[in-house]
């Protein structure tokens, strides 16, 4: 009898081809249905898998190309194999993305759990069970708002106050302003998060294992120079995420979530979060997660989503506005003005020097220009996309011209990296950091708080049921440091000019934010800035 394979050319290679030409002409004759309401369909340049092609290679940057090839339509949809992608490019649309209850960010909570995380199957269980799910959730929302979050940030702010009241007196030169900023933001975040005894603490590696590193040291000053990347795990998540066989196509991010996750094992096998120095956020997640019974490991696992959450957006922001900032002297001289109003002089001395003490409380009411200049660099910079499940069948209306019908199943992606640099929501200097942005827009729409004032085309954290429960953390955190470093810090180039804003990478699927680009200037001199040589910096609410 002669066998399939025999009768198709005897070739395992060619079955399989003429599977696929079959699997693609049945696909092309009975395409991805499109309701009328839904969309207008934008198809690929090669069937079945042109988009995803495009976005992997120009990654979000992708529905940019999107947005002008379709003579910018407020949004369309992608056809990526039997699925289907909504792009919302129009910041009314994206709104109501964020907005709309069928609408969620829970499915991708969960995808991380198995991708960047790597928890076992048994730990997913428990995610999935809704009594634990809405307790870690109430736990994060809980300790993230109101006064819980105000001592995370007095601890975090702290961590960096202990850092600069290191500085010697007289010009401090560092190598790269990227790597000291990364490694003092990001240690001083987990000591607010994980007390005196966490592990970044313990083995300050850890911040190179986290963080995407280029090797070897420091930047040089020529653009030609070629630097090598070791991919680690932050640079690693788009390979992690699929969580297909990750150990051969994510080796780099395999090897440092290992690391991580032995880090933090270790920290939970010794009681680590029960330290005095711990906040109730940590010590209730781990409460909770031994009361559904995860071991120190996978305790641990889920831990990662709570350190990428912490610093994965947070860091970036912080660097681009400092960079910003101290590029500009006037716009220095002017925040200066203004974080006065939020110091101490308190007349006391520690070690021969005076005691000057930051009230982070303060700096929303006292500070609008640094809040303006805090959003100023999310809105230039963050370049990702804000996504979405559809769990339900529903819509979205753009606020009455038209409305679209999204089908369960799909996904609505809406991009940053379009509506936060669009010239016709900002002007013709929409590509430019303007510090006071923010501050002209509220005082122009008769709103007394740059800091509150929501202007149309800036989704900086999300929004609606799932708006960044972090955000009062992060812009704490930022904002306290950047205070500091104002306040009583002159920051310039190598050659004591002004600070060069280095170039951005391109942003991965799996960020929001660019790195300064290889080949940049990132050398620069840090001193204590003149009249403020003696302090020892304090913070308190």
């Amino acid at each position: 009898m002669t066998s399939t394979l025999d009768f198709l050319g005897g070739s395992p290679v060619t079955v399989v081809g003429l599977l696929l030409v079959v699997a693609i002409v049945y696909l092309s004759i009975y395409p991805v249905p499109i309701d009328s309401h839904e969309p207008p369909i934008v198809r690929p340049k090669v069937p079945l898998v042109g988009h995803i092609l495009g976005l992997f290679q120009h990654s979000w940057a992708y529905y940019g190309l999107i947005f002008e090839a379709s003579n910018r339509e407020p949004i369309v949809t992608l056809p990526m194999l039997r699925g289907k992608v909504y792009v919302a490019p129009d910041p009314d649309l994206a709104s109501a993305a964020l907005r709309n209850r069928a609408l969620s960010f829970d499915p991708f909570l969960r995808d991380l759990i198995t991708g960047i995380a790597g928890a076992k199957p048994a730990t997913v269980k428990v995610w999935d069970d809704a009594a634990f799910y809405r307790a870690w959730v109430k736990i994060l929302y809980d300790n993230l708002s109101g006064r819980p979050v105000l001592a995370l940030n007095i601890s975090a702010v702290g961590n960096v106050a202990e850092n600069l009241n290191s500085l010697s007196v007289g010009k401090v030169e560092v190598g790269n302003l990227y790597l000291w900023n990364q490694k003092m933001f990001t240690l001083a975040s987990m000591n607010s998060l994980y007390g005196s005894e966490n592990p970044f603490r313990k083995d300050t590696s850890l911040v190179n294992t986290y963080w995407f590193a280029y090797s070897p040291g420091p930047f040089k000053v020529s653009p030609t120079t070629k630097l090598t990347a070791s991919r680690t795990y932050e640079d690693n998540m788009h390979r992690l995420v699929p969580n297909i066989l990750p150990a051969v196509f994510a080796s780099r991010g395999h090897r440092a979530r290992q690391l991580l996750n032995k880090a933090f094992t270790s920290y939970f096998d010794a009681d680590g979060h029960a330290d005095p120095s711990v906040p109730p956020f940590t010590r209730d997640r781990r409460e909770l997660t031994a009361k559904f019974g995860l071991p120190p490991s996978e305790a641990a696992a889920i831990e990662t989503i709570v350190v990428h959450g912490a610093i994965s957006n947070s860091y970036p922001t912080y660097y681009w506005m400092f960079a910003h900032v101290f590029s500009q002297p006037d716009l220095v001289a002017r925040l200066r003005e203004e974080t006065a109003g939020a110091l101490e002089v308190t007349g006391e001395s520690i070690g021969g020097k005076r005691v000057v003490r930051l009230h982070v409380d303060r700096l929303e009411e006292r500070c609008p220009l640094l809040t303006s200049c805090f959003r100023e660099a999310h809105r230039l910079r963050a370049k990702g996309a804000l996504a979405r499940h559809v769990t339900a069948d529903t819509t979205l209306s753009d606020g009455g011209r038209r409305t679209y019908a999204v089908k369960r199943g799909t996904q609505v992606h809406s991009p940053q990296g379009v509506f936060h640099v669009s010239r016709e929501l900002w002007g013709p200097d929409a590509e430019e950091f303007v510090g006071d942005r923010f501050l002209e827009l509220a005082a122009a729409a008769g709103n007394k708080s740059a800091a509150t004032f929501s202007p149309r085309g800036f989704l900086g954290f999300g929004g609606g049921k799932h708006i960044c429960p972090g955000r009062g953390f992060a812009s704490g955190e930022i904002l306290g440091s950047m205070a500091l470093l104002v306040s009583g810090f002159d920051v310039s180039g190598p050659d004591g000019g002004v600070l060069e804003v280095p170039g951005a990478t391109e942003v991965v699927l799996t960020a929001t934010f660019g790195k300064p680009r290889p080949g940049s200037e990132l050398r620069g001199v840090v001193s204590r800035r003149a009249g403020w040589e003696d302090v020892h910096w304090e913070v308190a609410a």
